[in-house]
Formats: structure tokens, sequence, C-alpha cells
């Protein structure tokens, strides 16, 4: 196990032991990750806001005096994991900081240049400006906040980088003139966030924002067709073949009535995923080394990734895949073995509304899935959905919600913490 691995578990118990009393305040045991896509003005994730907000109190740190310092080091402690650092390659990593949390000496385990500080607080110029200088020599990226009255608390032009910008205090005259401002304040980019509609992400493209984050990706564009896709019908069709344990002939046969499904799935089984020692040639053979579970598993993430040139449909795959992934790992254990393979099909279909533009229940009409999924997906209920419950929660910035859902499924934070980074290094070894 790497070294790096062993400093961040190492780390992270100390973020959840037993709270502890300070200044008459109780600051009870549990802090968990959660996650936000960016992405860039053609709609691609190009990185995750990862943080740890304060909806809940959090234990005491060695060496941590104020809250801000122990929301700091839990969120820090989370991240350096070397394998975490290495799977997202060249994607960004946005942490938000208070201007204390810039001297924490955690940050020298992370990557500078592909690593965002977003500030919370502001401190007077002598007192922060050292700090991000230090923090930009070594190559992090700043984010400033853009706070009204803060100008004067700035640090000089030519240190700052990223100016983030929250829509929900501006109107359309507000954002224009807020945009226009941080660039003169000499912002090298522009990150905007609440994005939760296409008529926001349109005007802060126009705007010239770098990148965004918010949840406008989840609807269908207004300009979005209704139908099916042909390609997602076929798909649909082998679902449900493959659900029903058809004779692999028959799926064999299906199969061969679209020559590019064909091709993705011998792509995709003689890839370095799968790991065979010899190439497969067949469509046969494939569906054979597969078996029916692992076909179906595929066939729910083709269901994403089949319009090709789709940069919303690749934005969806990558968000529903750390999904399932971390609804699937918050349940092994829990669920009884030979049932669990229906937790990753829970997460991934629990979007295809998005994905289809249609109520959940009309986008799954056409899939014959078993009660336990239906009840999970439509009604919240049945063996799978505290898993799926907790994963989606995990993407909001809500502790407490999130603390609430572990409770009631008996999963501590270190177990909701570790299953939450290696669901996004799953994710990121997978092929678009």
């Amino acid at each position: 196990m790497h070294e790096i691995r062993q400093h961040a578990q190492a780390s992270h118990t100390a973020t959840t032991a037993v709270g502890q009393r300070r200044g008459g305040d109780i600051l009870p045991s549990a802090s968990y990750i959660t996650r936000a896509p960016l992405l860039d003005a053609k709609g691609r994730i190009v990185g995750y806001e990862l943080g740890v907000r304060p909806q809940v109190p959090l234990p005491v740190l060695p060496g941590a005096h104020t809250r801000a310092q122990i929301e700091d080091e839990a969120l820090l402690s989370a991240v350096i994991d070397l394998d975490y650092q290495q799977a997202l390659g060249d994607k960004l990593t946005l942490l938000a900081l208070s201007t204390a949390g810039l001297a924490s000496p955690l940050l020298s385990l992370l990557r500078p240049v592909r690593t965002l500080l977003a500030i919370s607080d502001l401190l007077p110029q002598d007192e922060l400006v050292p700090r991000l200088m230090q923090r930009l020599q070594e190559g992090f990226g700043l984010v400033v906040e853009d706070i009204e009255g803060s100008v004067p608390l700035l640090p000089p032009l030519h240190i700052r980088r990223y100016v983030r910008i929250d829509l929900r205090q501006h109107n359309a005259m507000s954002l224009g003139h807020s945009s226009v401002r941080a660039r003169q304040w000499g912002a090298q980019a522009l990150i905007a966030r609440h994005v939760d509609t296409w008529e926001l992400f349109d005007a802060c493209r126009r705007l010239g924002f770098d990148l965004m984050q918010g949840e406008y990706y989840l609807h269908a564009p207004a300009s979005a067709g209704r139908q099916l896709q042909a390609g997602r019908v076929v798909v649909m069709d082998l679902l449900n073949l493959v659900m029903g344990h058809a004779d692999f002939p028959v799926i064999e046969a299906k199969f061969k009535q679209d020559a590019a499904l064909s091709y993705k799935l011998l792509r995709y089984i003689n890839s370095a995923a799968v790991g065979l020692r010899h190439p497969v040639k067949s469509i046969g053979q494939a569906l054979v080394v597969l078996g029916h579970d692992q076909l179906y598993r595929w066939l729910t993430l083709l269901m994403f990734a089949h319009a090709e040139g789709d940069p919303r449909s690749r934005t969806l795959l990558r968000h529903a895949v750390v999904r399932a992934r971390l609804t699937e790992l918050l349940g092994d254990g829990h669920i009884p073995k030979a049932e669990r393979g229906g937790l990753f099909i829970v997460g991934i279909l629990s979007m295809l509304d998005s994905l289809l533009g249609l109520p959940l229940a009309q986008a799954l009409d056409g899939l014959q899935l078993p009660p336990s999924v239906l009840d999970a997906l439509l009604h919240d209920t049945g063996p799978y959905a505290p898993y799926l419950q907790l994963a989606r929660a995990c993407e909001q910035f809500d502790q407490a919600t999130i603390a609430a859902l572990c409770d009631q499924a008996g999963i501590t934070a270190d177990a909701v913490n570790l299953a939450h980074v290696n669901a996004l290094i799953w994710s990121e070894g997978l092929a678009d």
C-alpha cells in the first residue's frame, strides 16, 4: 500500500475520533466527503470540487484550534491518496479552504498544478498575501470567491488566478458587471457556481466563463427530442434479453443487427479493464466470457455512451458511473452476495430520466426490471434504497443528511469516504 494512502488513512482516522468539547461546544464524530463536478464551456467534466461543509460540527484534530482548521484538515486528509491523484490524471481538484488552511503541511502531498484552492474567508492583506504567494510559487491555483465589498481585502492583482461567482447572487445585468469586474481584478479564469439551467449555462458561456458548477446537465435541453434514439432502443432490447437470461445465440443475433454495437463489445472485452490474456474475436465468445450479469452491467453503461459526439451524454455517464459504483461499494457487505449486482444497476438507472428527458417511471417503462430495483428507483424502498439515497446525498453539500443516512444504514464515516474516493478512482479507469 502506498505511503501516502497510509498517511491519508491515519490522518482520516483522526478526523473520525470521538468528539471533544472545546469552548463549551461539543464537536461530534463524523465528517463526510461531498463532490460536485467542474465542467468546461463545452459541458465536459474536467474536475471535481471535494468538500466538507460545516452543516454539522467536526472533531478537533491535533494542532487545530478553530472550526475552519478542523474542516480544512478533515478535507485534506481525505484527498491525499496517491491512487486518487494518479487516477484523475489531468483533471482538476478544487478544495475550499480557509486562509488558515493555506499553511497546512498536508498540501505538500497534493499535485499543485492540478489543485485549485478556493479561499472561503479573507484576511487582511498582510496576513493573506504571504500565504497565497507561497502556494502560487508551488504551482497551486487560487480561487477567490466573488464577495460583495471584499475588494479592499483582496490581494494584489498579479497573484490572483480564478474568481468564482455565485449565480444565485446575481441577475442578468449584475452577472455581466461582476464578470467584467472580475476580469478587471486580474482573474485568469472565471468559475460560475449554481449553473442549474440551460439558460444560465448559455449566458455564462456567452460571458466567457471558463468553468461551471451546477446541475444544468441533469436536465434535457429544450431542443432535445423526446424519442429514443434507435441505438438506445437496441440496447434496451438487449437488456431485456439479458435480464431474462436468454440463450447466448439469441443475444448474439441481436448484436449482429448493429455493427457499431458489436464493435464496441469486442473493443470492451479486449480492453485492459477486462484483462484477458488472449484476444476475443467473436461476439459469441465475448458473451460467454462476460456472462449475463457482467453483460447487463456493461449495457447499462452503454445507454449513456451510445450517442457519439454528445458531451452531455458523456458527462451524464461520468456522473452516473460514480453514483453507481459508490452505491455498489456502500452496499457491499450489507446486501446478500447474490443480490449485489442490483446495486450498480440501481445507481446507473437512477439517472435514466436525466438522459432521456422523461419522468423516471416513463424512462424505465421499456425495461423488464426486478421488483427490488423498481422499488428503489420509483419508491425509495426495498433493500437497495438506503445505499442509493446515500450515494445521492454525497453529491450534495449537506453533511446532516449524509450523517442521518449513514446512521440508518449502519455505515461509518470512514467507510463512506473510502468508498467515495474509490468510486472516483474506478470511474476514471473506464474508457469514454
